[in-house]
């Protein structure tokens, strides 16, 4: 089994091994990403949300930009086309993040039963939160309550 001192020496040693001006690019990368991120917030705020109806399907706007900034960066050369090529992953970042989390809750089809389980939680005299007499039943720790194991059940088929 390895010392805290060899785990040490590892830890030096990688940390070591990093080449500064790599680190000082990653930097510049991640202020080029943040930059692009605030602003795709004032465009959101601006235009009150990123996502627009157009012919009847939801187009993401930072979609779009992560387009446009990917093919202003290909046709730059030097550094200022790969500021663009950076910026325009962090746009499709964006907009990859809001498109799959809405692909994934229409999938899961989980539209708020699970907010409802936290309603047959019992205290510790057997009552419910709520005031209503009920049975203590048996479950994880102190708490659920005859019915609460029924909701469970039944959320847990929606996912």
């Amino acid at each position: 089994m390895a010392s805290m001192t060899e785990y040490y020496g590892r830890m030096k040693g990688g940390l070591s091994s990093i080449d500064p001006k790599d680190m000082a690019q990653l930097s510049e990368d991640w202020l080029v990403v943040a930059g692009t991120g605030a602003a795709i917030g004032l465009i959101s705020g601006a235009i009150g949300g990123l996502d627009k109806k157009v012919a009847g399907f939801n187009v993401p706007i930072d979609g779009l930009l992560s387009i446009g900034l990917g093919v202003a960066g290909l046709q730059m050369k030097g550094d200022t086309g790969k500021i663009l090529k950076i910026a325009s992953v962090a746009a499709g970042g964006s907009a990859a993040v809001r498109t799959f989390e809405r692909f994934f809750k229409g999938a899961f089809h989980v539209k708020g039963e699970l907010e409802d389980l936290g309603s047959g939680m019992m205290g510790i005299s057997g009552h419910r939160f709520h005031g209503q007499n009920q049975l203590p039943g048996y479950g994880y720790g102190v708490g659920f309550g005859v019915g609460a194991q029924d909701r469970l059940v039944e959320a847990a088929k929606y996912l």
